[in-house]
C-alpha cells in the first residue's frame, strides 16, 4: 500500500510540474532561432531548405518538451500548432523550396516534421505507468483543479497568435537585413567599378591620344564601347569600364584629326545618321575595306543582288583582311538578301579592328 501511495505521489508530482503556458512561450521564443536558421540554410544551399520542414518540427518539439515538461496530449498539440505556424511563415517568405522538389516529397517531409513535433513535445510515459497517468488525467478532481496555465483555450490561441506575430517580425527583420546586405554589396560593387575605371581610364585629350599609335587607340575605343579589352594582337585582357562617350571621343579624334578610314567607318556605323553615312562614304574614299564592303551590300540589297554578288566576288580577290574575307564568304555562300539586315547594325563589332592593318 505504501509503494502504491509513493507511486501515486510521484505521478502527482510529475503532473504538477507540467506548464503548458511555459511550453507555449518557449515555442514562441525558439521559433526565432529556427526561422533564422532556416533562412541561413536557404541562403547557403537553397536545395537543403526543404529539410528544415522536418528539422524545425524536431527542434520545436524539443523546445516544448524542455519548457513544458508535460505528459498530456495538449503539449503535442502545442508542438504541432507551433510547427505549422513556422512552416506557414517560411512558405510565405519563400524559403521552403530552393529547387525542383516533388510535392509528394514536400508533403512527406512536412508530415515527418509535424510527427516529430508532436512526439518530442510530450515526455514519454512507459507502458507500466500509462494507466496510472491516464486515470489521473481523467479524474474529475484533476480536471476541476487544473490551472489556467494548462488549459487548452488559454494556451493554444496564445501560441498561435504569438508565433505568427514573433515569426513575422523575425522574417521582416531578416528581409531588412538581407536588403541592407544587398545594398551594401551593390555599393561595394559600384565603388569597385569606380576604382577599376580610375585604374584603367586613359587620358582621351588630343595631346594624349597623339602619343599612342592609331591601332592601340582603336583598341581602347572598342574597350570603352564594349566593356571588353583586347590588345593590338587580339589577346583578351579582361573586362573594361564601359563608356560610349569616351569611345566616340577616341573615334572622333582618329576620324577627324588622323583621317583614319576605319575610325571613320566605325563612327559612321554607330552614329546611324546622315552624318554617319557621310563618314562611311569618306572612309570608302579613303580605301577602307569594310566601308567598300558595306557599299557593295547596299547596292546588292537595294538595287541588284546579282550584280552585288559579282562585285563581291571581284572585291574578294583584292582583299587581305581576314575579317572582311569571312564576311564576303558568308554573303556568297547564302542568298544575298539573307544578309541585308547587317546594314541596320549600329554596333561596334570587334571584327572591324581585329585584322585591320594600319598604314604607317
Amino acid at each position: 500500500m505504501s509503494a502504491q501511495g509513493n507511486f501515486q505521489n510521484n505521478v502527482l508530482e510529475k503532473i504538477t510540474k507540467q506548464n503548458a503556458l511555459a511550453a507555449a512561450l518557449g515555442a514562441v521564443f525558439w521559433c526565432i532561432p529556427i526561422l533564422v536558421l532556416w533562412m541561413f540554410v536557404y541562403e547557403l544551399k537553397p536545395a537543403a531548405a526543404t529539410v528544415m520542414l522536418w528539422l524545425s518540427g524536431a527542434l520545436i518539439g524539443l523546445a516544448v518538451r524542455f519548457h513544458g515538461r508535460g505528459y498530456e496530449r495538449l503539449f503535442a498539440v502545442i508542438g504541432c500548432v507551433s510547427h505549422a505556424c513556422i512552416v506557414l511563415i517560411a512558405w510565405d517568405v519563400q524559403i521552403v523550396i530552393g529547387g525542383n522538389v516533388l510535392s509528394v516529397i514536400l508533403i512527406g517531409v512536412y508530415v515527418l516534421g509535424a510527427w516529430s513535433a508532436a512526439y518530442l513535445s510530450r515526455i514519454n510515459i512507459s507502458m507500466h505507468d500509462y494507466k496510472a497517468f491516464d486515470a489521473f488525467f481523467a479524474c474529475p478532481d484533476y480536471l476541476q483543479q487544473k490551472k489556467l496555465k494548462n488549459r487548452w483555450f488559454v494556451v493554444l490561441p496564445l501560441v498561435l497568435v504569438l508565433t505568427f506575430v514573433v515569426g513575422y517580425l523575425v522574417a521582416i527583420a531578416m528581409l531588412i537585413f538581407q536588403e541592407a546586405q544587398y545594398i551594401e554589396h551593390e555599393n561595394n560593387q559600384q565603388a569597385q567599378h569606380a576604382a577599376e575605371f580610375r585604374d584603367k581610364h586613359i587620358d582621351t585629350s588630343d595631346e594624349a591620344l597623339a602619343a599612342i599609335n592609331e591601332h592601340k587607340a582603336l583598341t581602347y575605343a572598342f574597350a570603352y564601347y564594349s566593356g571588353r579589352q583586347f590588345d593590338v594582337h587580339g589577346r583578351y585582357l579582361g573586362k573594361y569600364p564601359q563608356d560610349s562617350y569616351q569611345a566616340q571621343l577616341i573615334l572622333r579624334y582618329l576620324a577627324e584629326q588622323k583621317s583614319n578610314p576605319r575610325a571613320q567607318f566605325i563612327l559612321g556605323k554607330i552614329r546611324d545618321s546622315k552624318k554617319g553615312a557621310a563618314l562611311i562614304k569618306q572612309a570608302e574614299e579613303g580605301g577602307d575595306s569594310f566601308a567598300r564592303l558595306y557599299s557593295i551590300y547596299e547596292f546588292g540589297c537595294y538595287f541588284d543582288a546579282k550584280k552585288g554578288r559579282q562585285l563581291l566576288s571581284s572585291f574578294a580577290k583584292n582583299i587581305e583582311e581576314q575579317s572582311v574575307k569571312i564576311d564576303i564568304h558568308g554573303m556568297l555562300s547564302d542568298d544575298f538578301n539573307d544578309h541585308c539586315q547587317v546594314l541596320d547594325d549600329t554596333e561596334f563589332d570587334y571584327r572591324y579592328i581585329k585584322d585591320y592593318q594600319f598604314k604607317k
